[in-house]
Order: C-alpha cells, then structure tokens, then sequence
C-alpha cells in the first residue's frame, strides 16, 4: 500500500505564484472600485446601483464585495450542446478540459481552393462550418469572417444562419446589435427545437466584447442584458493591446482585462444568477514598428496563460486566443507561431481557445492554416495526456520476458498497447525518403490543401430539417424588412 502518492493525470505547468495571482485580483478590485468604468446603459447603471455600486454620469465604480459576489454565483462548469444530439460533439466547459476554434470577423480570407486573398462571402462561412465539423480537433464553431456580399448590417445572421445548417459542433456567435443578438437567438432556438428544449440543452455561446480600455458601450451591455435574462452563455472579452488600449506591463495588461470582463460578469449574475459566463481577454502588446496586434508574439502566449490562472484561481472558465499568426500565409512562420500558442494554451488549461485559423493579426482567415493547426491541437492533446505510471505500463513482466538483446514486436503487450499510447499523425510526414519521394514530395503545405478539398468536396453534414430551415429563413427575411422600413 502507497501512502502520499500523488497521480498527475496530465503535464503540469504553472505561470504564476499564489502571491502573484493575489496581487492581480487586488490590483483588478482596485481598478473596478476606485478608478472604475463608464458603462453606457441605462439598465446596466440601475442595476448596478441597486447592488450597491457608486454611479456618478457614465462613471460607475463597484465595491469589491459586488464582485466577489458574482464571482461565486457563476459556475465553473457548463455544458454546451451538439445541434444534432451527438454526444460526442458536446463541450463540457469545467477544470481539466479544454476546447479549441476559430474565430470571427477576418475581413479577408484566403480562398479554399486557389489561396487568393480577398473579401470574406456568405459561401465562406458554410465552407468553415462544413471544415470544423470535419476536423476532429477542433470543437467549436465560428467563422473566420465577416460576409460582405449580403447587407452589412446582417452579416451578423447571415453568418450565423450559414453555420447552424452546416455544423453540429457548438457554435460561438456574435452580433453588432442587440437585434442580431435576438435574431440569432431565434435560429438558435428553432434548430433546438423551442424554447424548453434551447434552455435544457444550449447549442451556442453568444460572445460580446467591451472596449478597452475601461468602457462597457451600449451595444456591449445590451448583448449581455438579452443573454443573461434568457440564460445563454456568455463570453465577455476585452481586447486589450498592450502600449494601445492598455499598458505596455503584462500584469497591468492582466489586471486591466480582468476589470474589463468581471464588469460583464457582475451585470450578468445580478439580472441572472447563475448564468453561465466565460472570463475573457484577446490580450496581446502592440508591435510598434508595424503598428500592429501582434498575435504570433511569445508575450500573447504568457498573457494568456496569466489571464487563465488569474481566472481558475476565481472559479471561472476561461475564453483564450491560440492557433493564430502574425504571418501572410500558412507557412513556416504561421505553423510555428500557431502551435507554439496552442501549446501554451493546453498547458496553461485555456477553456476555451479560439482565433485557430487567424493570419495576418487577425485580419485574415485560412482554412488551410486551419487544417495545418488541427494536426497541431492532435499533437498537443497527446503531450497534455501525459505518461501513464501502472504495473501494467511499467511493463516489467514483458521487459523481462524479452531480456537483453532482444526485441519488443511479437509481443502482446506491445500489440495491446502501442495504437493507446502512440499518437499518429494525418498531415505530419513520416515515411522514408524513398517513400516520400515516390508519393510525389508533397510538403505539409500540399498535404494540408489536400485534406481540405477532400473535406469540401466529400464531408457530410446532418441538415436542419425542412422546418428548422424554413423557421431560419423567415427570420432572415424580416430583418431585410425591418432595415428596409
């Protein structure tokens, strides 16, 4: 009998102490109640006030006993739904899982088949969908763009529309305004099957965004407000950039986006306790030469680690950035940049990472980077399952039976065990040179494409039924109207 003996079931990795995270949250409560926030919504202000909040104009400061109050009222743990009942599809957000996929608004894409850069279409988004639902390491669903060929004030929808009909993943949505916000809600809740079965089983997350630094503006808290008195789950991200909407310190970077995100945490819990609430923070410095989000930078990947303890450490889960690149292609720069933050991602315990297929900081999206990264989330979740330690994997039987010399592939150990404790990959190349050169001397990058044709040309979806689709068009339609009034 052992005694004390401790099994970690995966790699461990720690960014900062419990002194440090303590100085974070107190330096995050310090901004909330003394320097405070311009939140611009009525509803939001009035509830705040009611809480106990101080509200002076726009300016509203919360002592620190508000928040802690919703920081225990959110759970830690949620479930959110496959559209088509699979299990397997499910995302069971809570401590040691993590999920990863793309994310929204590129004005520019490169095309599936030619790699052309240009304007992002309603085609694109059911061709992301059609992609995510193939891959098998990527877990949810956004777009990778923002449609340009529909009204623009739409695009919001028509996005949304196209995903629900072409994924059973779960989907991460977004809007511009509180009415996009209702309107997908409306297809979300046709494709569950109403109102009860939506709320028993939620097939999407909504994710709304404040402005750094320190402003929630009215469509932010309008977002927040719908979501919240109906109990969809909610991301409330800031997108603080370092030396730009932020400081140029990464713990200042941290504290700052904390307060950003719990002031969308607090209005949440005090319409809606107990709604389920993501943490966020697509944190990053500004590049200073180019002027840009840097988002293959080493200082990305540390801030989304801090913001993930930072989070954990007051129970909530975490929406964090990874599988993204500051590069113009899916090349050697965008493989390593976007699997270095993976990496650090699944180490870290990111819930949720998003932005797998960005380039060109986050102007672009690539299908094939995309498919390039899935390889990479594959290769991760095998380093994050660890060693296993038993009398069975230790194999002291087998290695005595072989002896000196002798060798390990006849053995029934060896045929029970090799396929669970191996990884194999589907894209990465390991065949012998003359193998390789036979099969044409296809690089990752050729081999990447392949796929991603052969799953535009061959996957298969579960379609919406007739009704589901008919419900969706229909709100599709009465929002052209109610524009064009």
């Amino acid at each position: 009998m052992r005694v004390n003996y401790q099994a970690d079931a995966s790699v461990q990795f720690r960014l900062l102490s419990d002194d440090q995270l303590a100085e974070l949250r107190r330096a995050a409560l310090y901004l909330m109640e003394y320097v405070g926030l311009d939140v611009h919504s009525d509803r939001a202000r009035e509830a705040l006030a009611s809480a106990g909040a101080w509200v002076d104009g726009i300016r509203v400061r919360l002592p620190s006993s508000i928040v802690e109050r919703a920081l225990r009222s959110a759970p830690r743990s949620f479930t959110v739904f496959s559209r088509e009942g699979d299990p397997a599809k499910d995302i069971h957000i809570g401590p040691g899982r993590f999920y990863y996929g793309p994310g929204p608004t590129c004005p520019n894409f490169r095309d599936p088949k030619t790699g052309e850069r240009r304007e992002y279409r309603r085609a694109d988004a059911r061709a992301t969908a059609t992609v995510c639902d193939a891959l098998p390491n990527i877990d949810f669903v956004e777009s990778l763009g923002t449609v340009s060929d529909v009204r623009p004030q739409l695009s919001d929808i028509y996005e949304f529309a196209e995903m629900i009909a072409c994924t059973g993943k779960p989907i991460v949505a977004w809007s511009y305004t509180e009415d996009g916000c209702r309107d997908i809600h409306r297809m979300a809740v046709a494709a569950a099957g109403g109102d009860d079965a939506f709320r028993r089983r939620p097939n999407y997350i909504f994710y709304c965004e404040p402005l750094s630094p320190l402003v929630s503006n009215a469509e932010a808290m309008a977002k927040v407000i719908y979501c919240a008195e109906r109990r969809i789950p909610l991301i409330f991200t800031p997108c603080v950039i370092g030396g730009g909407t932020g400081p140029s310190t990464l713990a200042g970077i941290v504290a700052q986006a904390a307060a950003e995100s719990w002031l969308g945490l607090v209005v949440s819990q005090l319409l809606q306790p107990g709604t389920p609430f993501c943490m966020g923070g697509v944190v990053s410095t500004m590049d200073m030469r180019a002027m840009v989000m840097a988002y293959g930078a080493p200082e990305l990947s540390l801030l989304q680690a801090g913001l993930t303890e930072l989070s954990h450490s007051v129970g909530l889960p975490v929406w964090t950035t990874g599988g993204c690149s500051d590069s113009k292609a899916a090349d050697e720069q965008a493989a390593l940049e976007g699997a270095l933050s993976i990496l650090f991602s699944a180490l870290s315990g990111g819930d949720l990472c998003h932005d797998v297929g960005y380039i060109e900081s986050g102007m672009t999206g690539s299908l094939q980077h995309m498919v390039m990264m899935d390889e990479a989330i594959g290769f991760v979740k095998r380093i994050v399952k660890g060693i296993d330690v038993s009398p069975e994997t230790l194999a002291m039987d087998v290695i005595h039976s072989v002896g000196p010399g002798g060798h390990f592939l006849a053995e029934d150990h060896t045929l029970a065990h090799y396929r669970s404790q191996s990884w194999f990959p589907s894209l990465m190349d390991r065949a012998r040179w003359q193998d390789w050169q036979n099969a044409g001397r296809k690089t990752m990058a050729d081999r990447a494409q392949e796929k991603l044709n052969a799953i535009l040309d061959e996957h298969k979806l579960a379609p919406l039924s007739p009704e589901e689709r008919t419900e969706i068009d229909r709100i599709l339609t009465a929002a052209e109207r109610r524009l064009s009034r």
